[in-house]
């Protein structure tokens, strides 16, 4: 029932050629509001987009920015609109007929117009990098086997490895021991990458790519932000108790240690600083306003504040983390 009453709604617009109000003001302000565009620039409607550039110009050189910043802008959109050929006809087509529904159809098509070209131009940009990165990757490769090739090891390795691998080698056509001999010199390479410095030679690998890159770190910004949100919602709004990682995780921030580092740590150390409950805030503030004392302290007994004291009052100026 639902459905057949919007279809009678969307026949009743069409067919009687009626504009809602709000839509009639997003209109007005897409052109130029309550005024003609063709008025703004002083042009006909038949005028040439050579007469509406040279009357865009004139105008805009008669006018002073600073007094006039807002006839400025009424100038630029009224040339913005009359100068495409695709808004121009549009906008004809909305003086002509004010009220007609096509408007708003006119609108939606400029609007997803403007968006496939963002669209395309990503893409297109993305390809290049992806191009780009990929033709790199495969340059590095020839200029590492061009290294290893002249290694006699690498060259008995390889023609070891293809012989175990394929015993009836010789026997091959030229098209496909070619084929094999590329891929068992990228696999015996592998092995032989830290003589010349490299780190992995597998095109294939999608990680090397820029453009997968690009996708990972979009994918690790949005699995922070829901990770954030679910702190936020868990603890700071329905104060639930921090389940055993998230302790471990305040007591690493707090003492500064990355995950790597406190993985290192023995579990006597562990304990001692699970002991301290820095989860908890008012353990948390006084374990770091200890640290600051701490270290305020040892500031104060080094020998370099020392000197900054003395350089001090002698008018000698000093930087103590110099």
């Amino acid at each position: 029932m639902k459905f057949f009453s919007l279809c009678f709604l969307f026949v009743f617009f069409i067919s009687f050629n009626n504009v809602n109000c709000l839509f009639d003001k997003m209109l007005s302000r897409f052109y130029c509001d309550d005024e003609n565009c063709y008025e703004i620039l002083g042009a006909k409607r038949s005028a040439t987009n050579e007469e509406i550039r040279n009357l865009y110009f004139m105008k805009k050189r008669k006018i002073n920015n600073r007094q006039n910043p807002e006839l400025k802008k009424k100038l630029t959109k009224a040339y913005n609109i009359l100068s495409n050929k695709l808004t121009r006809r549009y906008y004809d087509y909305y003086l002509n007929n004010p009220n007609s529904i096509i408007n708003i159809i006119h609108f939606n098509i400029y609007y997803i117009y403007k968006f496939i070209k963002i669209i395309i131009a990503l893409t297109i940009i993305m390809f290049v990098i992806f191009l780009f990165n990929y033709l790199h990757i495969k340059y590095e490769i020839k200029k590492v086997l061009r290294v290893l090739r002249k290694n006699k090891l690498f060259n008995k390795q390889v023609h070891s490895t293809i012989l175990s691998k394929h015993p009836d080698y010789r026997t091959y056509d030229s098209k496909t021991r070619a084929k094999i001999h590329d891929e068992i010199e990228l696999e015996v390479a592998d092995t032989f990458s830290n003589e010349v410095n490299t780190k992995n030679l597998k095109i294939s690998l999608l990680n090397d790519f820029i453009i997968f890159k690009l996708f990972f770190l979009l994918k690790q910004i949005y699995l922070y932000i829901s990770w954030y949100i679910q702190w936020i919602i868990n603890y700071n709004i329905l104060k639930k108790e921090y389940n055993e990682n998230d302790k471990i995780y305040i007591t690493r921030t707090c003492v500064k240690l990355s995950a790597h580092k406190w993985d290192i740590l023995t579990s006597e150390e562990k304990n001692n600083l699970m002991k301290k409950q820095l989860w908890i805030k008012q353990n948390r503030n006084d374990f770091l306003n200890e640290l600051k004392e701490k270290e305020r302290i040892n500031k104060m007994s080094s020998a370099k504040y020392k000197k900054q004291i003395r350089m001090k009052k002698k008018g000698i100026s000093f930087n103590y983390n110099d």
